[in-house]
């Protein structure tokens, strides 16, 4: 019987993964060859072995109009969110303690992303890259975001016996792994679907 001792959860999240040091493998959107997305100074990257293509993360930014009020004579702190008067230097907007209209000067920084969306359809969600890991199996995505995680989905689907670790959390890494992927009777043929992904070279 093999046996196989779960891992801790989120060890295999997009969000995790990137902020360990770890490495997204994916489909170039150049020229098809393998990329890899990691994280450089708080952006995250993207680049191809076989082309060389590479990209960044667009910037996200946070608009403030800060000032003194006109008729309350109060400060404040305003965010303005209408992309038609971000790229301006000052801003028309009301004073959150009496409401009178102000002209302020617009304050722009740069925000880092808190988290990154999940997989999507094969997907990652941030440059839209296909996964390079990635086949189907009645009809659905069969996927692992790097060579570590797809050992790791391999040892856990076809392990006869599946245990958490000890003192673990409710939950584990193979919470995240669709249903789909973990039932019965799709097990044989995703193990050799994912099996098979082993053989890419990259």
């Amino acid at each position: 019987m093999k046996r196989f001792e779960d891992e801790g959860a989120y060890k295999y999240n997009f969000y995790y993964l990137l902020h360990r040091g770890k490495q997204i493998e994916v489909n170039c959107k150049e020229c098809g060859g393998h990329a890899v997305i990691s994280k450089s100074d708080d952006r995250l990257v993207w680049a191809c072995s076989n082309c060389y293509a590479q990209g960044a993360e667009e910037p996200s930014y946070r608009y403030d109009a800060k000032g003194s009020c006109v008729l309350c004579e109060r400060w404040f702190n305003v965010q303005v969110t209408d992309e038609k008067r971000t790229p301006h230097q000052s801003a028309h907007v009301e004073c959150p303690h009496c409401g009178k209209g102000n002209q302020a000067l617009l304050y722009r920084r740069e925000t880092h992303r808190g988290y990154y969306p999940e997989i999507r359809e094969g997907r990652e969600s941030i440059f839209g890259m296909e996964l390079y890991f990635l086949d189907q199996v009645r009809g659905k995505h069969v996927w692992a975001v790097n060579r570590e995680h797809l050992n790791y989905l391999i040892a856990y689907i076809s392990a006869d016996l599946r245990v958490k670790p000890a003192n673990s959390p409710m939950k584990t890494a193979s919470h995240a792994i669709p249903a789909y992927m973990k039932n019965a009777k799709n097990r044989e043929q995703v193990v050799r679907t994912l099996t098979k992904l082993q053989y890419k070279t990259g």
